[in-house]
């Protein structure tokens, strides 16, 4: 494995050989990210304050993004440099659209104002729109203002590409086994902290008020109630959307399992992957939402995150 950094003006350096690497993959939010430990000679001195991308490589490209940090420190280890970093989506997620308000909004119009103006390609393969009325609320990042308008036409986030291309299309991932590689180690959590069970959401502008619930959360005990005002001239399916998506939404990785792969396995996120794990009544086929490869003394492995 090989770690490259890069200044702004192009000029690349690469890290000595990892001691340790750690390469986060999730296509979404959060961020893919990294973080690579090496032996340090301060060699890369002048240069680490003027670095501000990064690429892992193994055999092919794992991630390219942004540094976020770097650190050189001396211990009882020796004198170690470590750079962590998150994917290219870290442009999109640290940068603040402007409030606007479009008459005919595309996919392709907002992926030219949000994306492609940090040099970030974007491939549109699901055309979108033109929906008519389209907001950016003030405050939103560059990446809210794309995925809203995705989630709310489409019914589906974009993604961003481990190399750092923006795919606004949903995700169509391979078929995995999990049970190619050795289990290490397996766990099941369900998570019921912000899970809706009612949501209200309310017209200022024609006084109107519409209730969505989702009953077998409220079945099971569930109680967590949300008030969502709308900017006015809703109609009743859009106010029913947006309550069906409140809901739909906090829902999202409530029920996961995480699974720990000897050595590095070729999962990623988007991809079905088959699991049957008797102790935790694991048998099915469940979407990979994030995967992590790890790099240290005690070898490689793979954590691979499912939503049940």
């Amino acid at each position: 494995m090989r770690v490259q950094l890069e200044t702004a003006e192009g000029r690349t350096y690469q890290m000595p050989p990892p001691l340790s690497c750690r390469v986060r993959w999730t296509g979404g939010t959060p961020c893919d990210d990294m973080e690579v430990t090496t032996a340090y000679d301060g060699a890369l001195a002048e240069v680490l304050p003027q670095v501000c991308r990064f690429a892992v490589y193994e055999e092919t490209l794992l991630l390219r993004g942004v540094v976020d940090e770097y650190e050189a420190a001396v211990s009882g280890q020796g004198e170690l440099l470590t750079v962590s970093g998150r994917g290219m989506l870290a442009l999109l997620l640290d940068n603040e659209a402007e409030a606007a308000f479009y008459q005919r909004a595309t996919a392709a119009e907002l992926a030219r104002e949000h994306v492609e103006i940090y040099q970030i390609p974007c491939r549109v393969e699901q055309r979108l729109g033109p929906r008519e009325g389209y907001q950016v609320a003030s405050g939103s990042s560059r990446w809210k203002a794309v995925s809203g308008f995705t989630q709310y036409v489409g019914g589906f986030d974009p993604y961003m590409t481990p190399g750092g291309e923006l795919i606004v299309g949903p995700w169509t991932g391979r078929q995995v086994a999990l049970d190619r590689w050795p289990i290490l180690a397996c766990r099941r959590r369900e998570r019921r902290h912000g899970v809706l069970s009612q949501v209200v959401v309310r017209d200022k502008s024609r006084g109107t008020r519409q209730v969505v619930e989702d009953p077998a959360f409220i079945r099971r005990g569930g109680c967590a109630r949300r008030v969502i005002y709308t900017p006015g001239r809703s109609s009743w399916a859009a106010m029913r959307y947006t309550g069906d998506y409140q809901i739909r939404r906090a829902k999202e990785g409530a029920v996961t399992a995480e699974v720990v792969l000897a050595g590095a396995a070729d999962v990623r996120p988007g991809d079905q992957a088959a699991l049957r794990y008797g102790p935790l009544g694991l048998d099915g086929t469940f979407r990979v939402a994030a995967a992590e490869l790890r790099l240290d003394s005690g070898g490689v492995t793979t954590t691979v995150t499912l939503h049940l």
